[in-house]
């Protein structure tokens, strides 16, 4: 494991097993990611993991908050019932009366895609206390992605990364008419390539950001980033999830959905993970198609371990885990713990078109 694993390792203990941090979209979000991905082996370990993981992001960490406006052509609308469409890409909130709440909704959504992205099949979403953005992915380890999200209203995207170094704006060709520009690092580093970055103003005034990471030469290059920035719609749509949570109490609030398709490693077609808050404290619940996985271990080859290990069982063809990193929450623990929380999830299978926007029922 490297020396940066290690760090997203602690930054992991912060975001899963402490209090909620602030609601911002920043540098964050890169180790959020990272940290996801870290929870999973951990978990995989002891035989049960189904965190939900993205990729970690290691280069230049710029902010990318969340936001809407209209442009672009809505998804397909869904059925006059307000379920998912086979494909389960997102759908318009202006359905019918739902009958429960979608914690994963987007405010950005794709168009035009390379042929590695593979349509709807290959986008995530991710909304919580680190914004709200999509992105489309290729299969494997170093697949290639594309990362694309909103500024609020009246924001200003910052020119300094992370760590406070500068960032330079080089003129791109305007899309539909607007200012847009690429943002490289203000100081070239020798032998680190800088991903290709754009932001653009939108036609509500806010700006929108779109970034390329990893594959292979060619895979993302500044001209498919400006290809796919012209396609993209901006709006508010539910994005159809794989589990219904039922009679939960008010206080569970899910304040982090994150939806990675395909899952991280490319061992499955997808992964869940949602994170509820109960009483200050993080519970979460991860989902994935069930099969073989991959594992992880430390440098020194030993397992990752962890003090409060999740309940997993095994429903509809899909792996469920439920984890209480930090201690067991007062109000869960008088309902039952774990296994109360695993018996109010109900997945509804591997197959996209059983998916919902009706998640959160009561």
């Amino acid at each position: 494991m490297t020396t940066e694993e290690h760090d997203l390792t602690a930054r992991l203990a912060a975001l899963a097993d402490g209090p909620a941090p602030p609601a911002r979209f920043d540098a964050g979000r890169s180790a959020a990611e990272g940290a996801a991905r870290l929870r999973r082996r951990r978990l995989v370990a002891v035989g049960a993991v189904a965190v939900v993981t993205a990729a970690v992001i290691t280069t230049t960490a710029l902010v990318a908050p969340g936001g809407g406006s209209a442009s672009t052509p809505a998804p397909a609308a869904p059925t006059a019932t307000g379920s998912p469409s086979p494909s389960a890409s997102p759908s318009p909130s202006a359905a019918p009366t739902p009958v429960g709440v979608d914690p994963l909704t987007t405010e950005v959504h794709f168009g035009w895609l390379p042929d590695w992205a593979g349509g709807e099949r290959g986008i995530g979403y991710e909304t919580g206390y680190h914004g709200i953005s999509a992105q489309a992915r290729g299969i494997g380890e170093d697949a290639p992605r594309i990362l694309l999200s909103q500024y609020g209203p009246g924001e200003e995207p910052l020119m300094t990364n992370s760590v406070g170094e500068a960032l330079a704006r080089v003129d791109a060709e305007p899309i539909d008419g607007r200012t847009a520009y690429w943002v490289v690092p203000g100081r070239p580093r020798p032998g680190v390539s800088p991903q290709p970055t754009l932001r653009w103003l939108t036609a509500s005034g806010r700006w929108a950001e779109i970034t390329g990471y990893g594959g292979k030469a060619g895979d993302v290059t500044e001209e498919i980033l400006h290809r796919a920035a012209r396609d993209v719609g901006f709006g508010h749509w539910n994005v159809p999830l794989p589990v219904r949570f039922t009679g939960l109490p008010e206080a569970f609030k899910a304040t982090d959905v994150l939806l990675s398709q395909p899952d991280t490693d490319g061992v499955g077609a997808w992964a869940l993970w949602v994170m509820f808050q109960v009483d200050g404290r993080n519970v979460s619940v991860s989902l994935r198609p069930d099969g073989p996985h991959a594992s992880y271990t430390s440098t020194d080859g030993s397992p990752f371990t962890d003090p409060n290990p999740p309940l997993v069982a095994v429903r509809n063809g899909v792996e469920v885990s439920v984890s209480a990193g930090a201690g067991m929450p007062a109000s869960l623990e008088q309902l039952g713990g774990l296994d109360w929380m695993l018996a109010h999830t109900t997945p509804l299978g591997p197959d996209r078109s059983s998916w919902t926007s009706d998640v959160i029922v009561p």
